[in-house]
């Protein structure tokens, strides 16, 4: 009976080894996973960086034709319409800024969604 309590205490201890230098090795590899998934989202961070950098979006043509009516209005002394102009041309500023600002945002995800899409097809 004593030899089959020793064989099962050894196979207990090595399978206990086994299982402890698994989780080691296991934890060794997130970290290495987690690292690198750190260096990749830095790289697309950088890459999406610098797409969005140098993308250019045109301005709007009715601002810049409100802009030069407006000078043309205020050169002639027409003070109430100029300010007229220069009131509409205020709204129309911040539409535009807004309608920069989603554009630049749609394409920056666009731009995301295109590198993570080459990741998946590099790793394939």
């Amino acid at each position: 009976m004593e030899i089959g309590e020793e064989t099962l205490q050894e196979f207990y201890v090595k399978w206990q080894e086994n299982f402890e230098r698994q989780e080691e090795d296991n934890m060794v590899k997130i970290q290495e996973l987690e690292q690198q998934h750190d260096q990749q989202m830095d790289m697309l961070n950088e890459k999406l960086g610098r797409a969005v950098e140098a993308a250019k979006i045109k301005p709007d043509a009715k601002l810049r034709v409100m802009q030069h009516n407006e000078k043309l209005v205020a050169v002639n002394e027409r003070i109430e319409e100029a300010i007229n102009y220069r009131n509409e041309l205020s709204k129309l500023e911040v539409s535009e800024a807004e309608r920069v600002a989603k554009l630049r945002e749609e394409n920056a995800n666009k731009q995301r969604k295109n590198l993570q899409a080459n990741q998946k097809k590099e790793r394939a």
